[in-house]
């Protein structure tokens, strides 16, 4: 199974601390407005468009895949272990590469993190 932490962290250490942290900020910000004008556009039009609707709650799912990924890449950068903990799994590059395709199920990487972290504590 994929490890959400582990991810972020390989991210920080293949493209670095500033380019993820933007991109996660990006990936929030643009699929949630996006998310927000689709399902507007769909809800309140005098025909309403439910391929519209569908296609901005899926967007704000991706916005709310990208959340626990900023935020374990801000506490990974604060804690200063963005080598200790992404390094070691540059070598699983390519795997994590083509996990990274989760972000893209609804709500699956927010489950994930979740399940993760109760099992940390």
């Amino acid at each position: 199974m994929i490890n959400i932490r582990k991810l972020a962290a390989v991210d920080m250490v293949w493209l670095g601390t500033p380019v993820i942290l933007a991109e996660y900020v990006l990936g929030i910000i643009a699929p949630l407005i996006l998310g927000w004008l689709s399902i507007r556009s769909g809800l309140f039009r005098p025909v309403h468009s439910a391929w519209q609707t569908v296609m901005g709650i899926w967007l704000v799912s991706i916005a709310a895949n990208y959340i626990p990924l900023f935020i374990y890449a801000v506490l990974i950068a604060r804690g200063g272990t963005v080598k200790e903990e992404g390094q070691p799994e540059l070598i699983h590059a390519k795997r994590y590469g083509t996990q990274q395709i989760v972000i893209l199920v609804p709500f699956l990487v927010v489950i994930l993190s979740l399940v993760q972290e109760a099992r940390r504590h």
